[in-house]
């Protein structure tokens, strides 16, 4: 077993366990005779959390089409670098689809942190997404990690888009007017990915503020019934209490 492998089953289990876990199979390790291995594995240092939730995402469909999606917006970058016709449109159509499979990877890794009992708050989720949209768009070993669910560490920041590919752009000199263009077309791509990022980051913080609205609302009419059952209580002691005053005014009465 390599470290990959090991580094996998590690961050396949519940966050809180890591530590003991990756102690206790460094030992193992080490008195199996693999000290290379076993050094190696005790060097891990324990994830974030948005680090560990990507790691849950081991949907081969779900990777694959995220995958898809950087390649064809890298290859719509690199043409609309070079001037080439209908570079905003089809860069437009390659950001929207790889933004699908950003959405759909990220929903995995949320999930896993809701299952796992882990807040799911705005900074979470955009570490999230991020540590998702570096890895696709770079691709090779680090994206084999993650296919792996074995991504040790989170990817540094590359550069924007822009400079990404301003080698392809400064190829087709002497083009200025449709290299503005394709500047342009890559800047409005950049737009709308940050603006569905923020809108995503407003709707979890929607839907968590209703959910704790309907918390208390729920507490609130749990108490209410506690409330009215007492006040029943009472009332019905209150009514038992004047039908014994009665009955003892009449004898009295009688008497």
């Amino acid at each position: 077993m390599d470290l990959d492998a090991l580094t996998s089953d590690l961050l396949s289990q519940p966050l809180d366990q890591f530590t003991s876990r990756r102690n206790t199979m460094a030992r193992e390790l080490k008195a199996s005779g693999q000290a290379d291995l076993s050094r190696q594995l005790s060097e891990l240092k324990k994830p974030s959390l948005p680090l560990w939730a990507v790691n849950q995402v081991r949907n081969r469909a779900i990777l694959g089409e995220l995958r898809s999606g950087a390649q064809a917006l890298v290859k719509s970058q690199a043409a609309a670098a070079s001037g080439r016709s209908n570079a905003a449109r089809d860069l437009r159509a390659a950001s929207d689809t790889f933004q699908r499979g950003l959405d759909a990877a990220a929903n995995v890794a949320a999930t896993a942190l809701r299952q796992g009992r882990h807040a799911t708050g705005e900074d979470t989720v955009r570490r999230i997404r991020d540590i998702l949209r570096l890895v696709a768009l770079e691709g090779g070993g680090t994206w084999d990690r993650l296919q792996k669910g074995a991504l040790a560490s989170e990817p540094r920041p590359r550069d924007d888009m822009l400079e990404m590919f301003a080698a392809g752009a400064a190829s087709a000199g002497g083009r200025r007017g449709e290299q503005a263009e394709a500047r342009r077309a890559t800047e409005q791509a950049q737009r709308a990915a940050r603006a569905d990022d923020e809108l995503a980051e407003r709707a979890t913080a929607t839907a968590r503020r209703l959910r704790q609205e309907a918390t208390d609302a729920a507490a609130a009419a749990e108490k209410a019934a506690e409330r009215a059952a007492a006040a029943e209580d009472e009332a019905a002691r209150a009514r038992a209490q004047a039908q014994k005053s009665q009955r003892a005014a009449r004898r009295r009465e009688s008497g």
